[in-house]
């Protein structure tokens, strides 16, 4: 079986193709106890039926457009149950693993087992779907794994309905769609900031740093006093650091996820809906942490629902929709430049939509994939109130030491705040 290419999955391929990062999105839990690994594997059977994309390989055949090839793969060449007395090591090890684009499948589960406590691991291909996707695909498991515990009939509709750009563009009325097409929006703007990386492709590290609940809730606070978001908050945090380390301001991308444009922030199917803000406050952040928000509050305000941030992604569909399909990517790879530093906030882990039959899962974060130098992206997931930060780089132990410091200047600004 065969199944249809979308201008996005091409898209995130070239970020590979142009060493701007690797495919894959990354999930970790921690449970207090054991999961049924049998139970696991039937869960996931269930789900590659409904998203078969999991069981696919990516077959090139440039100059004409690829297409995903349904290899058949079971969950026993998905989920593997790893019994080790480190488990931290033998989680990092998994996680840094690549996925084989072309012979699949697209994702690989380990279940990482010490003494009785397990640590679930999930990678899945930045091509099939961004973070929200994921969380879609990782809710799904999670729900078909309690229904099998609960000897219930386990069942999951198509995940693949529409996995198209289009359907944002079907949503708006004509006169809209134009107003997308016109919009002055600059489609990529970013500055010269770039930090100083040697880079090594066989040394990949996450570098993660944990916000407790306390002080998460601190900021929460702080927010809702502010009329402002954590995203504003994490944003006026992130840029007063980068001055620190740079000397200077330049725009700050940051993802926003475009299902808040469809009806009911619904998607047909599990895909990549993404696309960017920039937040750029000029060359004067303030004086306080609080003058800074002030300034990118503003910034954020107004690009939220402003439909000029589809623009890109409609170009995109638009491109791949018109042209030959060899001079479509051959544009794209030729004019496409990513911005070297950036913020992704993937939002909200949903405890409640986590559940694992009677498994109790104490802590859980999702992270983007793994950049090549000079790209810097920080990423941001919560679950229960309490926040990871992810960095996520191939480099030395000499760029390690460089986000570590910057990661320690992010953790003291974000304490200053009450």
């Amino acid at each position: 079986m065969k199944y249809h290419v979308e201008a996005w999955d091409i898209f995130q391929n070239l970020f590979e193709v142009k060493q701007i990062n690797n495919h894959v999105l990354h999930f970790t839990a921690e449970f207090s106890d054991e999961l049924n690994v049998t139970r696991v594997k039937q869960a996931i059977n269930l789900l590659a039926d409904a998203f078969p994309f999991i069981r696919c390989g990516f077959k090139d055949t440039y100059p004409h457009r690829p297409v995903w090839v349904d290899y058949g793969y079971t969950s026993n060449q998905i989920v593997s149950l790893i019994e080790i007395e480190d488990s931290s090591l033998a989680v990092q090890k998994f996680l840094y693993q690549e996925l084989d684009l072309e012979k699949g499948p697209q994702m690989k589960i380990g279940v990482i087992r010490k003494g009785k406590k397990d640590t679930l691991c999930v990678l899945m291909n930045h091509m099939l779907c961004d973070a929200a996707g994921f969380k879609e695909i990782l809710y799904k498991l999670a729900a078909t794994y309690t229904c099998l515990e609960n000897q219930k009939q386990a069942r999951i509709s198509s995940m693949i309905e529409d996995r198209s750009v289009r359907q944002i563009l079907k949503a708006h009325f004509l006169r809209d769609r134009m107003k997308i097409y016109c919009s002055k929006v600059q489609l990529n703007p970013h500055g010269d900031q770039k930090f100083d990386f040697e880079g090594g492709l066989s040394n990949p590290f996450i570098e993660i740093r944990k916000i407790p609940r306390q002080q998460f809730l601190i900021l929460k606070s702080y927010a809702k006093n502010h009329q402002a978001s954590i995203n504003d908050i994490m944003m006026s945090a992130l840029l007063r650091v980068l001055f620190r380390s740079f000397g200077d301001t330049a725009p700050l991308p940051c993802a926003i996820d475009l299902r808040r444009f469809l009806p009911e922030h619904k998607a047909g199917g599990v895909c990549n809906l993404m696309s960017n803000l920039s937040c750029y406050v000029g060359p004067d952040l303030g004086d306080s942490f609080e003058s800074t928000l002030f300034k990118v509050k503003k910034q954020m305000d107004a690009q939220k629902n402003d439909l000029g941030c589809i623009k890109n992604i409609a170009l995109l569909e638009k491109l791949f929709t018109v042209l030959p399909y060899k001079m479509a990517y051959d544009l794209l790879k030729k004019y496409f430049s990513n911005p070297p530093i950036a913020f992704t906030n993937i939002g909200i882990l949903n405890k409640d939509r986590l559940v694992f039959g009677s498994s109790k899962m104490m802590d859980a974060y999702m992270t983007g994939s793994i950049k090549y130098i000079p790209n810097f992206q920080v990423s941001l997931t919560t679950f229960d109130d309490q926040a990871t930060l992810c960095v996520n780089l191939y480099g030395t132990q000499n760029d390690r030491k460089i986000i570590i410091d910057f990661l320690d200047d992010l953790m003291q600004e974000l304490q200053s705040i009450d």
